[in-house]
């Protein structure tokens, strides 16, 4: 899964286990003496109580994590929905277009779709990392101008099956695409050298903050009905997907 850089995540880490440490010979220094026990029983006893606030800490954040993606904004008509739109289980995709972990996962939600009998559907959102440069916000824009002329999903499928990934995107272009997938050449290329639907992509990306997705592909699957979510960050198996929509039925 490709994730913002954190350059404070190792200053971090060492402080939080210096203070661990600090604090384990303070709790057995105040221990030892008429505990009764010895110091591997007294040892034993710390790690456990560390394990288990570990654990609930683990489980806390999980917890908050969920309850920003149920904030996820419901399919509206500026969203390009895959599948049937009344469907009870809506997988919504954050995604970058030159993400190599995104490229292996593409095809995943849209076979679950199709193997679903109505049941699921697909939402599509943009969130093109900065890391990958101009290329992934560029292949979003043509994806959109694409949808402009009815073709989203079929740009969605070509970039993904021809982009080299981490910013190197599509030998020849995106209009090189364009051309094969049919669309109207002078409309595609006013749209995408206007930029027009930037604003479009800016406000998915916003979106993903606000609901606790900072990596590619970031997935919140949604039950319509119940309100409950699970989520699916990275590119895991079809299987791992299926659990998890199976969790909310």
């Amino acid at each position: 899964m490709a994730k913002k850089k954190d350059n404070n995540t190792l200053v971090i880490t060492i402080i939080v286990a210096a203070i661990l440490i600090s604090g384990s010979l303070v709790y057995l220094g105040s221990k030892m003496g008429g505990s009764g026990k010895s110091f591997e029983e007294q040892l034993k006893e710390y790690q456990a109580q560390q394990e288990q606030k570990a654990l609930e800490e683990q489980k806390r954040a999980e917890q908050e994590k969920l309850a920003l993606a149920k904030k996820v904004a419901p399919i509206s008509e500026k969203d390009h929905v895959y599948g049937n739109k009344d469907a009870e289980i809506t997988i919504y995709e954050y995604s970058d277009f030159e993400c190599p972990f995104c490229k292996r996962f593409y095809k995943t939600p849209k076979q679950i779709v199709d193997e679903s009998n109505g049941k699921v559907n697909l939402v599509f959102r943009h969130l093109p990392l900065p890391f990958h440069g101009e290329n992934a916000m560029r292949e979003a824009l043509a994806t959109e101008c694409a949808g402009e002329q009815g073709k989203f999903w079929e740009m969605h499928d070509a970039i993904f099956g021809a982009t080299q990934s981490n910013g190197k995107g599509v030998d020849g272009g995106v209009e090189k695409l364009a051309k094969q997938i049919g669309l109207d050449m002078n409309k595609f290329t006013a749209c995408l050298n206007s930029k027009k639907f930037e604003s479009k992509v800016q406000t998915d990306m916003v979106s993903a903050e606000e609901v606790g997705v900072n990596g590619t592909p970031g997935n919140i699957i949604k039950n319509n009905k119940t309100g409950e979510v699970a989520l699916v960050s990275g590119a895991y198996p079809i299987e791992v997907v299926k659990e998890k929509i199976d969790s909310l039925k």
